[in-house]
């Protein structure tokens, strides 16, 4: 359930508390879509024990068009004209034979289903040679002007996704054996659209999430270059607005705070100024200097890591990603 922006409906209910009572809607598979009241103080943190008012919203004013989702994130607030109301999806699929699911997938690939945009869809496949971390699916092939697909069509390479628990799910959930999956917001998904990887991400200068389609702990193989933590648009306006060589000298501290936090693994110096310079320098002929010549040793590193068989030892003494 996420909360809903409601602007001064028509008749608005006063809860218990007092105060002016807020609109949400239901996204549990039984009732998704229903919009209720509920006390607003439930889901803030007060001092005082939570009010537990609700009442489901019937008749006329269940058609309300104010009762609207907000977007993914509560910061990214929108203006009013862009919100959507929310409409549950179709039920599950029904489910499919591995055979039924070849034959389905094969003829998808001939012939694309079209995605809302009314254009052919773009399969989304995991990298070539590694074990597949997903199954391939198909998604909207246009793209905005900062590379998001242009509409959220997503359909497995064999058929639609099923959207909604299955009722041995259902009763796992309702009986506390299992946590309900998704109750607040979307999981976060990179611009591939595929669900993203949490942990430190590829420019070290936070913790977050960053494109999905990667193997390894070293961010290999990305197939974009999608990255987000909390914080990052007003560092990298800070930045921005920093010149030389405080820029690189920042850049620099808050790397070494979030390896150091997060026990981002780094070769040692021993092998870092060894085996790792000497390749770098017979491969690229030019010989790193400065005070970031050991960032520049390590980007090669962990480039080459995989193709150069590069290993050694590393100062690594927890987990800094998730594999969730």
């Amino acid at each position: 359930m996420v909360l809903v922006p409601y602007l001064l409906p028509f008749r608005y209910l006063i809860c218990r508390c007092g105060a002016q009572a807020e609109v949400k809607q239901s996204k549990h598979p039984k009732t998704a879509g229903r919009a209720f009241y509920v006390c607003k103080w439930t889901f803030d943190t007060m001092p005082a024990a939570p009010c537990d008012f609700f009442q489901w919203i019937d008749g006329p004013d269940k058609y309300d068009p104010r009762i609207r989702l907000f977007p993914y994130h509560s910061t990214e607030l929108k203006p009013y004209h862009q919100f959507r109301r929310w409409v549950p999806p179709p039920p599950n699929p029904p489910r499919m034979t591995e055979e039924e699911k070849q034959e389905a997938a094969c003829r998808r690939v001939r012939d694309p289903p079209m995605c809302k945009c009314g254009v052919p869809a773009k399969l989304m496949r995991s990298n070539l040679g590694d074990p597949p971390k997903f199954t391939p699916f198909f998604r909207c092939s246009l793209k905005t002007h900062d590379g998001w697909p242009l509409c959220d069509f997503n359909e497995y390479i064999y058929g639609p996704m099923a959207m909604w628990p299955t009722e041995e799910q259902v009763r796992e959930f309702e009986s506390g054996k299992a946590p309900w999956p998704c109750v607040s917001s979307p999981s976060d998904r990179c611009k591939c659209g595929i669900l993203a990887t949490e942990g430190v991400v590829p420019s070290e200068l936070g913790y977050g999430s960053f494109c999905g389609n990667a193997h390894g702990d070293y961010w290999e193989g990305r197939t974009c270059d999608w990255e987000d933590f909390c914080g990052r648009y007003d560092l990298l306006l800070k930045l921005g607005n920093t010149s030389e060589p405080w820029k690189s000298r920042k850049q620099q501290e808050i790397k070494e705070k979030i390896r150091k936090e997060y026990d981002v693994p780094i070769p040692d110096d021993d092998l870092l100024w060894g085996k790792i310079y000497q390749d770098m320098v017979h491969e690229t002929g030019v010989e790193p200097e400065g005070l970031y010549a050991r960032e520049t040793i390590i980007k090669y590193w962990r480039q080459n890591r995989s193709k150069e068989k590069i290993g050694g030892s590393c100062r690594r003494r927890g987990s800094w990603r998730n594999k969730g």
